[in-house]
C-alpha cells in the first residue's frame, strides 16, 4: 500500500528571526530545496519585532508559500520561540531553525518523523550535525518504523560534553517540551541555550535527543554574525 501525504503527520517549519532579511531568505530557499518531508509542511516565522516592513519583504520574496507568524516585543530569543512554540502546538512535530542556518545538503525528515513515532522514549533529532560538540556520547540502535529498519544514534545524557542538547536546527515532538517545559526569558542567547541544555542533560526521564545515520558532519552553513553579547542581545535581558 501506498502511503500518501495525509497519512503522515504534519511537521511545522518555525523559523527564528530577528533583522536578517539577506539571511532568513537564503535559508528559506535552502529549506525548500534540501528539505525533504513525505507530509504536509507549515511555514511559520517566529519574529522579535524586525523593523517596520520586515516580515512583509520576506512573504513577499516567496508568494507560494502560506506563512504565518508571532511576534514579540524585543523579548528575547527564549520568550519568541515559546510564543511561536505555543502558536504550533497543534501540530506534532516542529522543526526549529534560526534565521542563519543555511542548508548546503538534503534533510530526511521523513525518517526523523518516523524514528519518534516508532521510539517514544525519543523527543528530539538534531539536524544540525555534532560536530565540534565533542566528546557526546552515541549509542548505535536500530529502529523499525513505517519506512522499514535503519540504524541511527542516541546520544547519552551522561555525555562529557553539555551540548546533548544545542540550539541548532532541529526536529521535536510536543513531548519534548510537554517534559522539559519552555525555554528560560530575560536571559541573554547564550545563557538561554546553556541553561536549557543544563535542564535536557539533567531530566533523565524525559526523552532522549538522536541523530540520524548521517548526523554527525555540520549540514548547515551558519552565515550570521553572532549577537551573543552584542547590543541586540543585551536589550532584551531583564535587568
Amino acid at each position: 500500500m501506498v502511503e500518501m501525504a495525509e497519512d503522515w503527520p504534519v511537521v511545522a517549519v518555525c523559523i527564528v528571526t530577528y533583522d536578517r532579511e539577506r539571511e532568513i531568505k537564503a535559508v528559506i530557499r535552502a529549506l525548500r530545496e534540501h528539505f525533504h518531508y513525505t507530509g504536509s509542511i507549515k511555514w511559520h516565522i517566529a519574529d522579535d519585532s524586525s523593523p517596520q516592513g520586515y516580515l512583509g519583504r520576506i512573504t513577499n520574496e516567496f508568494p507560494e508559500i502560506k506563512f504565518t507568524h508571532t511576534i514579540t516585543k524585543r523579548a528575547g530569543w527564549g520568550a519568541n520561540v515559546n510564543k511561536a512554540l505555543g502558536y504550533l502546538s497543534n501540530y506534532p512535530y516542529t522543526f526549529l531553525i534560526e534565521d542563519d542556518y543555511v542548508a548546503k545538503r538534503d534533510l530526511d525528515i521523513t525518517t526523523g518523523v518516523a524514528l519518534m513515532e516508532a521510539k517514544a522514549d525519543i523527543a528530539m533529532v538534531r539536524y544540525d550535525g555534532i560536530a565540534g560538540h565533542d566528546t557526546l556520547i552515541l549509542r548505535l540502535e536500530e529502529a523499525d518504523s513505517r519506512v522499514g529498519k535503519f540504524s541511527y544514534m542516541r546520544i547519552d545524557k551522561d555525555s562529557p560534553h553539555l551540548n546533548v542538547y544545542s540550539n541548532r536546527p532541529s526536529l521535536r515532538h510536543t513531548r519534548f517540551h510537554e517534559c522539559y517545559g519552555w525555554y528560560p526569558e530575560g536571559v541573554s542567547l547564550g545563557d538561554t541555550e546553556t541553561q536549557f541544555a543544563h535542564r535536557v542533560r539533567d531530566k533523565k526521564h524525559c526523552g532522549d535527543v538522536a541523530i540520524l545515520w548521517d548526523g554527525i558532519p555540520r549540514a548547515f552553513d551558519h552565515i550570521g554574525k553572532s549577537r551573543q553579547g552584542s547590543e541586540a542581545d543585551k536589550e532584551t535581558v531583564k535587568k
